[in-house]
């Protein structure tokens, strides 16, 4: 295969529903000079029965079918090492991109001489809501992409961002193997790590909503958001950014351990509050006592966690109003 401009990898694990059209949103582009590296993960539908469709129909998508699961970072970690493109993409393959969206990001890459380029997106569960929901004006329109603090903040998905492939083979960029949620360290090693970074502010990509999703479990793979976000922190002190990014790393933990315990089905919550306690140190209580960006029910949690009767009935009041709220809104 001649020398590409773009890689655009799929990593995808039973999703002969979606993936059709998730490819259809790669070869419909309005640029055309890419090739797609399709790692299966071992489905056990028609996922792969699709994809050697489209190959066999088109020389630039490539099949590597896995006989056992070996979970998503594998599959991403596999495709970046065989990518061949200037740039390098990653795709779940449930997801849908917009048909201009290459062209656009490859534009303002080259424009700008980016290391790495952000665009928003939009969550869907029907696709004939994505039509509206991409009009919708994008988060990132006037945001100061020379503020880290601000781009660590925003969402870690390796879906919204295009990547100069060499420059992100040289740092070692490496998907932790073994978690989901193994985008978080990835994103802020790349936030921290790179300097040309742009912004294309147009929700460009369609992150579907589906119940058999990794993401929407509810067991413990909950857990990992404690693991990954112990990788950061280890990833922060190695290389000397913990104090620069302190505050930061402490906000997001803090509230993804508390998201944790209150997402995870009750069976594992005891468990969940011992992996939250290992990791709550001197310098976390402090922090809760400083006025930041915590969530409210997130403060409610701990306190209650550390014998506050008061937080313990505040959590409960949140939880009925919560409740209340979304049997409205259904």
């Amino acid at each position: 295969m001649k020398e590409v401009l773009l890689t655009v990898t799929i990593a995808t694990y039973n999703v002969d529903k979606f993936i059709s059209e998730s490819i259809e949103s790669i070869l419909n582009q309005s640029f055309q000079d890419f090739e797609i590296i399709c790692i299966d993960d071992g489905s056990h539908d028609n996922t792969v029965s699709i994809l050697q469709e489209f190959a066999n129909k088109d020389r630039r998508v490539k099949v590597i079918a896995k006989k056992v699961n070996q979970g998503l970072a594998v599959a991403r970690n596999e495709s970046l090492a065989l990518a061949t493109g200037t740039y390098v993409m990653f795709l779940d393959g449930d997801d849908i991109y917009d048909i201009t969206l290459f062209e656009k990001a490859i534009a303002v890459a080259e424009k700008d001489s980016s290391d790495m380029v952000l665009w928003d997106y939009v969550s869907f569960y029907e696709n004939h809501q994505i039509q509206k929901l991409k009009e919708q004006p994008s988060d990132l329109i006037g945001f100061n992409v020379k503020d880290k603090i601000a781009l660590l903040k925003r969402p870690s998905f390796t879906w919204v961002k295009l990547l100069r492939t060499q420059k992100i083979k040289e740092m070692g960029i490496h998907f932790p193997v073994g978690l989901t949620r193994q985008d978080i360290p990835v994103h802020w090693h790349l936030v921290t790590k790179l300097d040309q970074i742009s912004i294309l502010p147009e929700r460009l990509a369609y992150y579907r909503q589906q119940p058999d999703a990794t993401t929407a479990k509810k067991d413990k793979k909950l857990f990992h958001l404690a693991f990954v976000m112990d990788i950061v922190q280890k990833y922060l002190k190695d290389n000397q950014l913990y104090d620069l990014y302190r505050s930061t790393f402490l906000d997001q933990q803090i509230n993804f351990l508390a998201g944790m315990y209150d997402n995870i089905k009750k069976e594992y919550k005891a468990e969940a509050l011992v992996l939250i306690k290992d990791r709550m140190k001197p310098e976390h209580f402090l922090y809760l006592n400083e006025k930041n960006g915590l969530r409210q029910q997130t403060k409610y949690f701990f306190a209650a966690m550390n014998g506050s009767l008061k937080a313990k009935l505040q959590m409960q009041m949140w939880y009925i109003s919560r409740a209340i709220f979304r049997k409205i809104k259904s």
